[in-house]
Parts: structure tokens; sequence; C-alpha cells
């Protein structure tokens, strides 16, 4: 009964943050502008159509973004930094995460490789602690 602390907590890393970010970002920008009472109403009505057509492009877009695991390379390179720090809470298997490029100064995509490098430590460390003698 434990596999929503999985689901949830791969929900709440930089990839996903930026998703929600490039979501509201369009709705928070025009709020801010409407709100400071600046633009005629011409302009409300522009920066509400420019609103709206972003939003329009960028919400279908950025969670298709997140599920190839596509993003701008500082986010890329946050994310891998996160699973590889939290991977044996997020993945039953061994695995490492890098960042390559996807579209080069654009956007990089994040690819898993698995590994037995901490199986080898795994086993090091019980031959290690069997070979001991024992005091008793």
């Amino acid at each position: 009964m434990k596999h929503w602390r999985k689901t949830w907590y791969s929900l709440v890393g930089p990839l996903m943050i930026w998703v929600a970010f490039i979501i509201a970002a369009p709705f928070l920008s025009a709020s801010a502008i409407i709100s400071a009472d600046i633009l005629p109403p011409l302009g409300i009505v522009l920066v509400r159509t420019v609103c709206l057509f972003c939003v329009l492009v960028l919400a279908p877009l950025a969670p298709l973004a997140a599920l190839a695991e596509i993003a701008p390379p500082f986010v890329t390179r946050e994310e891998v930094r996160w699973r590889n720090r939290n991977s044996d809470t997020l993945f039953e298997i061994d695995v490492v995460w890098q960042d390559v490029p996807f579209l080069p100064p654009i956007f990089n995509r994040i690819r898993s490789t698995p590994t037995k490098h901490r199986r080898q430590e795994k086993t090091e460390g019980v031959a290690i602690v069997e070979a001991r003698p024992s005091t008793s």
C-alpha cells in the first residue's frame, strides 16, 4: 500500500515543477500586468489574448515534454541530480540517469542506463562482514 508514495515523490521532481511553472506563467504574468492598471482597455484585451494563446499552446505541450522527459538543460541537470540522489526511493532496479542533447542549445533529454555498481557494493559489503572472524 506504499505505492502512492513513489507516485507522489516522482511528481515533485524538478521536471514536474518546471511543467507546472510553464503552464502557470502566462496566467501569473497576465494577471500581474492587468492588475497594475497601466494599460488602456485595448492593451488589456491584447494581453489576455496573448495569454490565452500561450496557454493553448503550452498547456498540451508541457505535459507531453514531461512524458518524453525533454526540458531545457538547467532543468534536466537538476532532474538528473535529483533522480540519481533519490533512485533508491523512486526505482526498484539499479539505474543511473544522465542528460543527453536533444536540440543542443535549447533542449536536453533524460536517459536512464542500468548499472551493476550498487549491486557490487552491496555484495562486497556483505563479503567483508562475513569474512570477519567472530570474537565470541
